[in-house]
């Protein structure tokens, strides 16, 4: 029996007795088969119903051999023990908690963080270790967002979930090592949060609310080509992040001017340049022009 299966259920059948009175039962368990070293013995146990008598046996010692046997008393006769019959203990295994490396609490993340943890300290014969790891809106870890399990790697072992998580969202984690040979599982990982990007700002997400602009045409995403026949010609998936980046900022309130500088000023970098008679701010591949009341995005085709 694995250890972590304990406490040990002993099941007797009912006595067969000419006596009026109720029985009562005793049992011993012993570290040998002739039980002079006892470990364990019930007395004036309460004969069962259904036919059967059992005892639920205190913790035994792990990694043992152990013999079991039981006897009925009834009208004032003792009955003889019953057969002695064997079970084996299996050995104690002890798994620590694994150790969280990242991303540790007040991390900002992209929308599939891989989580890492130190492989836990284990002792005992542990077979193949798996961890399992959980991703949750809330520190109580109702509702679970994400539970997913991967084999141990060498030291570490990580996981990174396999579609995105929402944006711009805090979200906690934690992870458990466990055995299945033996059946332990480890305490959970100390719980650690991060907060997920938002998918244009992966750093300062700029403020106010949305809803100040309108894109026109042209920002549907296609593969494009910038200066054909050039030879600078380009080849990319448009809109590109920088100018989605600028759209938003326009969607926010900020004017184009204010919109650049503030990229600049926070850590987005762009070479972009407002052209206020026109209405039009030029990108390295684009321009984003203001007409009719909508913003419209034009591939560059020339210099």
């Amino acid at each position: 029996m694995r250890n972590v299966d304990q406490p040990v259920t002993v099941v007797v059948q009912n006595a067969v007795t000419t006596a009026s009175s109720a029985l009562t039962y005793a049992f011993e368990v012993a570290t040998d088969a002739a039980f002079a070293n006892r470990a364990q013995t019930w007395d004036n146990v309460a004969q069962g119903s259904g036919g059967q008598t059992s005892v639920r046996l205190d913790q035994l010692a792990a990694a043992r051999d152990y013999w079991w046997h039981a006897r009925a008393t009834g009208g004032g006769t003792t009955g003889v023990f019953g057969p002695a019959y064997k079970f084996t203990i299996g050995p104690a295994v002890t798994i620590n908690a694994p150790v969280p490396i990242s991303p540790l609490t007040g991390a900002r993340t992209n929308q599939r963080p891989p989580l890492r943890v130190a492989n836990a300290v284990r002792t005992g014969p542990v077979g193949a270790i798996t961890y399992r790891f959980e991703i949750s809106p809330s520190p109580t870890f109702n509702p679970i967002t994400v539970s997913a399990t991967n084999n141990e790697g060498a030291n570490e072992t990580g996981y990174a979930p396999v579609s995105d998580l929402a944006a711009n969202t805090g979200y906690f984690w934690r992870a458990f090592a466990l055995d299945a040979a033996s059946g332990v599982t480890s305490p959970a990982s100390a719980v650690q949060s991060f907060v997920t990007a938002d998918p244009l700002w992966t750093n300062e997400v700029p403020p106010g609310g949305t809803g100040h602009a309108v894109m026109g045409i042209g920002w549907e995403v296609r593969t494009v080509t910038a200066y054909p026949g050039l030879p600078i010609q380009t080849t990319f998936e448009s809109p590109r992040l920088e100018v989605r980046r600028f759209f938003d900022l326009l969607d926010r309130g900020f004017t184009p001017n204010g919109a650049l500088d503030w990229m600049n000023g926070h850590g987005y970098r762009t070479d972009a340049v407002w052209y206020p008679d026109v209405q039009v701010c030029g990108f390295a591949y684009e321009y984003v022009a203001f007409v009719r009341g909508t913003w419209e995005l034009v591939i560059r085709v020339g210099g």
